[in-house]
């Protein structure tokens, strides 16, 4: 039988969401539920793939559409395994540029009706916190909950966006005051 962990204090594995229709648009999606294409799920099935040599002991998501159907995708190539939603990790809310072409903005800055990426990732470490499941933890969300991630275990900060899809390791560190690491899988 294998013990609960809490996410935080050990390897876990990333996945963010297939092509959605926001993707396709090349719009913000923000807070917007949008569903994903067929290219979507395609990238989803091809991320089970990737991940089908890993064993997954919990998966956590975003109850967004496009993080839910992608989680699903992934689970359900692997036996026993139910997606559990986590909230407070749906993606950064952009207010008013939310629909608008994403290259129009700077996301280090917070939108009239939107959240600023520090109350984004506040919000999204928050939820993170309580996350305990059977080891390794799958969490699959959204570009911003990547980002959020990167932030709070790495200290990077940077606003670009991890590929659709791209399964991704994050590593705690190995010695105490040691650094988390992250590269892809598969």
């Amino acid at each position: 039988m294998t013990s609960l962990v809490p996410l935080f204090s050990s390897r876990f594995l990333f996945v963010r969401h297939g092509e959605s229709e926001a993707n396709a648009e090349k719009v913000i999606g923000g807070s917007r539920d949008v569903a994903l294409t067929d290219v979507g799920r395609q990238e989803a099935a091809e991320a089970a793939a990737r991940l089908a040599n890993e064993r997954i002991g919990s998966v956590f998501a975003s109850p967004m559409l496009r993080t839910w159907e992608t989680a699903e995708i992934i689970a359900a190539s692997k036996e026993d395994l139910e997606v559990q939603a986590v909230a407070g990790i749906t993606e950064r809310r952009y207010g008013v540029w939310e629909g608008q072409p994403k290259d129009q903005f700077d996301r280090a800055l917070k939108p009239d009706g939107g959240e600023s990426p520090e109350e984004f990732n506040a919000r999204t470490i928050e939820a993170l916190q309580p996350v305990t499941g059977r080891s390794p933890v799958l969490i699959v969300a959204h570009s911003g909950t990547f980002r959020a991630l990167r932030v709070h275990l790495l200290g990077v900060v940077a606003y670009d966006s991890v590929p659709n899809a791209q399964p991704i390791e994050f590593l705690p560190p190995s010695s105490t005051g040691g650094a988390w690491t992250i590269q892809p899988v598969g």
